[in-house]
């Protein structure tokens, strides 16, 4: 089992999506994909087709993160939500709750990393989709993780941003040794723009020394916005569009630099 948080610390880059699309193109090419939504605004949950408003705390990881025996973690899972081909634990903005009680927690940085060595069944790849704070709960989603996947807009204030996203991760070297990122996946890309070509350049120039920049994917509106309000995976909602067949090309990418088939 691999595990990968989704974090910018930025908003507006098209993280929840990209968690969303990437997990479902690696569930459509045979892994069993666990996918984690850690932001209380529960966006992924959304985007996903789950009605979040009907979900209660018990339907979160709000009780696992606040066990305090580390053995009893597995009994105060949930089940996932099947969705789409993917298992999916949600948010509700009852996770809330978390950020502020973890304050007094032994192993609060923790908490999320224990319980994904008690998850009741295996998967290939688990996808967090960690909120664009900076508090307790992103902190989980980052120690939790076996290595990042940042996706930045092609914008330059995306790249003003890149000096504060790393060095973040740099200093979780205290709780986290040798943390890093796997791949940066450049997103909201319109290719008939001549800013967002010179950025995707800078991108791939100042990044590439810190890890592997992944095809980017096109910004549609009526792709990436509609397939969310349907909480549907952009691939499922549009199939064969300029929006599926980059994320496609991004996870194939992927799974190369991993020297796993796609």
């Amino acid at each position: 089992m691999t595990i990968y948080t989704f974090f910018n610390h930025a908003g507006g880059v098209g993280k929840t999506s990209a968690t969303r699309d990437f997990g479902y193109e690696l569930a459509s090419r045979g892994h069993r994909v666990l996918l984690i939504d850690f932001d209380p605004q529960g966006n992924l949950t959304s985007f996903l087709g789950a009605d979040k408003w009907k979900l209660g705390p018990d339907s979160t990881l709000l009780g696992a993160l606040l066990e305090d025996d580390p053995q009893g973690v597995v009994r105060r899972l949930p089940p996932t939500i099947d969705v789409h081909g993917l298992s999916l634990y949600p948010a509700t903005i009852d996770l809330a709750i978390a950020e502020a009680q973890l304050i007094a927690k032994l192993g609060r940085e923790r908490r999320l990393a224990n319980i994904l060595t008690q998850l009741p069944q295996p998967y290939d790849y688990v996808l967090i989709d960690s909120p664009p704070s900076l508090g307790t709960l992103t902190v989980n989603a980052l120690v939790a993780a076996d290595a990042l996947i940042a996706p930045v807009a092609t914008r330059f204030k995306a790249i003003d941003g890149l000096p504060g996203l790393t060095r973040m991760v740099s200093e979780l070297g205290w709780v986290k040794p040798g943390l890093g990122f796997a791949a940066f996946l450049p997103t909201m890309y319109d290719q008939r723009n001549r800013h967002d070509s010179e950025v995707l350049e800078m991108i791939r120039e100042q990044l590439r020394s810190l890890a592997p920049v992944l095809p980017a994917v096109r910004y549609r509106a009526a792709d990436h916005n509609d397939a969310s309000m349907s909480g549907q995976p952009v691939q499922v909602y549009k199939p064969g569009s300029e929006a599926a067949r980059d994320m496609a090309q991004a996870v194939s990418a992927f799974l190369a630099l991993e020297g796993v088939p796609s």
